[in-house]
């Protein structure tokens, strides 16, 4: 009968053999490398004095156009501002005055008399 269990570690006893430094680097580096195979791998980040590959690239256009700039331009159109002629927006307000702003006023003569 075949055992297919893995090999279990056990923890070392104080008796046990200590190797000697030189085989515990070997041992150290060869786990270090069967890590870093596994290990996936990432692009290595540029440093901010290298200049991006990519950015000498063009830029391809969008394949459409830009929402955001066709409303800017249909608000443009729309806008209520009329131009005179002597270079002065002239701006129709939607403003009622009512007696609420002058009873405003007069409170704040009558507190600094």
């Amino acid at each position: 009968m075949v055992d297919h269990r893995p090999p279990t570690v056990n923890k070392p006893s104080r008796s046990d053999e200590v190797p000697d430094p030189d085989q515990q680097l070997r041992i150290a580096d060869e786990v270090r490398a069967q890590f870093e195979s596994m290990a996936p791998k990432r692009p290595v980040k540029p440093n901010r004095s290298e200049p991006d590959p990519d950015a000498s690239l063009p830029r391809q256009a969008q394949p459409g156009p830009i929402p955001e700039l066709e409303r800017l331009h249909s608000l443009k159109t729309q806008s209520q501002v009329a131009v005179s002629t002597e270079g002065e927006p002239a701006v129709q307000e939607e403003f009622i005055e009512t007696e609420y702003y002058n009873e405003l006023v007069s409170i704040d003569k009558e507190h600094h008399t």
